[in-house]
């Protein structure tokens, strides 16, 4: 595993970053008392239920449960291990790491998934030197340059070029001593079934590299330069690239998209780097395939607004439409940018120029119920009446998903005065197709609720009760988790609870004070730190007095009586069965003593 960071480095990176700071950088925050609100970035969501303590140092999300520390909100939402969270955070914080610990973070060479990153690192800068420094490179160079694409821009994409060679990329590997097998399952080489041989996957193409998130090189595509088949050749799948997570110029793009709230989205690397080059700095795209649920979750997580881009023609169309669907179910606000017929971004870019890209296309994007009403129309024949009542039920349909009132009367209207259809009439046929969507946002919102129910005090049994509200203390007081401790010799019923009481016995014995923050980077796991965060922010008193002390622990030890009296009744009732009289007379004894043993709680 090699040496991990001290435990004092870490104290010292968490204490040095707020973590209001580092969740502003992902999500847009609003001051709402002493807590910070905003939308979550791991769950869709319309209305904020995201919560950062700053003073706490702590995040919980009251809708699906997420919760933890700076630390851990980068884990979970960067996909990072906790000493790469620790080393982004120090980065930050302008906190030098010991060597040792750096080391471990960047390259731990025990996994294969490590190789699998420095091979990449080192074979793109390999294509991009060939690209610009080489006579072998100069012609896939003046391509580029011919087709508008400058230096500036061939270094902000780092792209390159795989020679027109079966093995270059293969020697290099080799005398840099990289095992073939796991070049091969990287999908950096390829193996001749044959004789055994590796060759080199990508040759006489220009090289586009893909970046995770992270900003790690985890593939590449490899695109054509002349006449042939594929147009574009991918990198297979493999440990650590999975096509429909990703999207090609996120991690470049992510500040700037963060800055705007807007994501610029599109369907080819060529579109893309055209943007970029028109001063759409926020664009991304799906890399030539339907955009995924998981892509829109990672959009979600940087911006709230999305334009798509895509190709004007049917199967752009199509896409566009798709796409929307998986983006209006996440709740973004959705435009699109719509091409001249025959045209991509990238061709119109450089036809047309970027200044009219920006201002025709890009400025000119319609809403997204707008583009519906095209597209649904598309090829109909609306002066038939059976084909114009379909269409108007169409698009009914989408208007219900719209979530504000007043985009629904305006369309409403619009179809009204089109159609020459009374808005009476049409809000009556109407409403059933809103009662729909109505009942798909309830049953959300009833999934929503039962994750908040630990914060309701109603309904609870009394030992679920007292269990909450000492844990809850526990966490803000050494002093009470040591009298929990002398005075309650058992566990929780909860497991977690009870897990999370084991820890803080731990971290309590070690010398710490009461810090939630620093706490949660003891807890093993991401439900325990759910857990924490929730009972945290459930509202306790400042202060335990001895008497509620004692409410809750009798609230407990009457539980614990409980459970023993059903047990007892159980054996009660077996030894009348058996006859056994003398016996059932012993344990309806000590059911009786229990019972007048039990305390009465307020």
């Amino acid at each position: 595993m090699g040496n991990r960071i001290p435990d004092e480095l870490i104290e010292q990176v968490r204490e040095s970053v707020d973590i209001v700071d580092v969740v502003s950088e992902y999500v847009p925050l609003k001051k709402q008392g002493r807590n910070y609100f905003g939308l979550c970035p791991f769950h869709g969501e319309s209305t904020p239920s995201f919560s950062v303590s700053p003073e706490k140092q702590i995040f919980h999300c009251f809708g699906c449960g997420a919760g933890g520390n700076s630390i851990s909100f980068i884990m979970q939402l960067e996909g990072l291990n906790f000493q790469e969270s620790v080393q982004q955070l120090a980065q930050k914080a302008n906190i030098t790491l010991p060597t040792d610990a750096i080391d471990t973070v960047k390259n731990p060479q025990s996994t294969e998934q490590a190789i699998m990153h420095e091979a990449h690192e080192f074979v793109k800068k390999y294509y991009h030197h060939l690209l610009v420094n080489t006579a072998e490179g100069k012609e896939a160079l003046d391509y580029l340059i011919n087709r508008g694409i400058s230096k500036e821009e061939i270094k902000h994409f780092e792209l390159g070029v795989a020679l027109d060679s079966w093995d270059a990329v293969t020697k290099v590997l080799e005398k840099r001593g990289y095992s073939m097998s796991i070049m091969e399952k990287a999908g950096l080489v390829v193996r001749n079934e044959r004789d055994g041989n590796y060759y080199d996957r990508f040759r006489n193409r220009l090289i586009f590299p893909i970046h995770n998130h992270q900003g790690k090189i985890v593939a590449f595509s490899g695109r054509i330069m002349g006449e042939g088949s594929p147009k574009y050749l991918n990198s297979p799948e493999s440990s650590i690239f999975h096509k429909g997570k990703l999207l090609y110029h996120f991690y470049q793009a992510k500040n700037v998209m963060r800055k705007q709230n807007r994501a610029v989205l599109m369907e080819g690397f060529a579109d893309v780097i055209s943007a970029y080059k028109a001063g759409v700095n926020d664009a991304v795209a799906t890399m030539g395939t339907s955009l995924t649920e998981d892509q829109a979750k990672v959009l979600k997580t940087t911006v709230d607004q999305i334009i798509i881009c895509y190709d004007s023609d049917q199967a752009g169309i199509n896409a566009t439409e798709k796409a929307a669907n998986i983006l209006q179910k996440e709740g973004f606000t959705i435009k699109v940018a719509q091409m001249p017929d025959g045209l991509d971004p990238d061709e119109y870019i450089r036809q047309f120029g970027p200044e009219k890209f920006n201002s025709s296309i890009i400025e000119a994007s319609v809403s997204l119920m707008s583009f519906k009403m095209q597209y649904h129309r598309k090829g109909k024949n609306l002066l038939d009446e059976t084909v114009k009542f379909q269409y108007i039920k169409e698009m009914l349909q989408e208007i219900a998903k719209l979530s504000q009132l007043i985009e629904q009367d305006y369309y409403l209207n619009q179809l009204s005065k089109e159609f020459s259809i009374s808005i009476e009439v049409l809000k009556k046929e109407f409403g059933q197709y809103s009662n729909q969507a109505n009942r798909i946002t309830n049953v959300t919102e009833v999934k929503t609720d039962i994750k908040r129910d630990i914060s309701s005090k109603t309904l609870l049994p009394a030992h679920v009760r007292a269990e909450q509200t000492l844990l809850a203390h526990m966490l803000n007081s050494r002093d009470v988790t040591e009298k929990v401790r002398q005075q309650y010799q058992g566990l929780f019923y909860n497991n977690d609870y009870s897990e999370i009481i084991i820890h803080l016995y731990a971290y309590y014995e070690e010398g710490n004070e009461s810090n939630i923050s620093k706490f949660m980077n003891y807890l093993p796991s991401k439900r325990l730190l759910e857990v924490v965060s929730k009972i945290v922010n459930l509202q306790i008193a400042p202060e335990l007095t001895e008497r509620e002390l004692k409410d809750y622990l009798d609230a407990l030890n009457n539980y614990d009586k409980q459970q023993r009296i059903r047990e007892k009744e159980i054996d009660l009732k077996k030894a009348e069965r058996e006859g056994d009289f003398v016996k059932a007379a012993t344990i309806l004894q000590q059911i009786t003593q229990l019972r007048s043993s039990m305390k009465y709680v307020k």
